[in-house]
């Protein structure tokens, strides 16, 4: 298991998102399909949900 330094979409916080150790990081979306989804997290700061993309 890996870690990926993100942005909040919504308040732009720096966050830390878990990813797989073979996992490309595409960016950071407040909505993915489940097919570009990589994982779906909730910011700390602002309780908003967030999708990582991947790449």
């Amino acid at each position: 298991m890996g870690t990926a330094m993100l942005a909040c979409p919504y308040c732009g916080q720096g966050v830390e998102a878990p990813t797989t150790e073979s996992a490309r990081v595409g960016g950071v979306r407040r909505r993915l399909k489940q097919e570009y989804r990589l994982t779906r997290n909730t910011c700390p700061e602002c309780g908003h949900e967030y999708d990582v993309r991947r790449a």
